[in-house]
């Protein structure tokens, strides 16, 4: 499973400096990260194209997201069409099964001139 980080007209950079990941010009607080990992090793500053999505996972030192293709046809977005459903529920690990609270960190993100629909 993958977050969601940067809809089509976000720019994404990798990072702010005081490390965070920034969406629109806003850094955001990424507290649901695994323990001990950065937001990213990777630095990049992209703008996401209509009708795609740049999708990063929480544990960021073990995971085959976006920030894995850059550079390779595609960029590492992916198309919405492609996405099927949404996590609302964990059933492993067994420590953490039980429904997913939204974490808020992207609410105050909006895009360059305007809000999300």
């Amino acid at each position: 499973m993958k977050r969601v980080a940067g809809v089509g007209g976000d720019r994404v950079v990798c990072c702010d400096r005081r490390g965070r990941l920034q969406v629109n010009g806003r850094s955001v607080d990424e507290e649901y990260l695994h323990r001990g990992d950065e937001p990213s090793s990777v630095a990049f500053d992209i703008v996401v194209p209509e009708g795609t999505l740049w999708m990063m996972g929480d544990h960021r030192s073990n995971s085959r997201d976006s920030r894995e293709l850059l550079g390779q046809p595609g960029g590492g977005m992916v198309p919405v069409d492609m996405v099927i459903g949404r996590v609302d529920w964990l059933g492993w690990p067994l420590g953490r099964m039980g429904s997913l609270p939204r974490s808020g960190a992207f609410d105050g993100v909006r895009p360059p001139g305007g809000a999300h629909g």
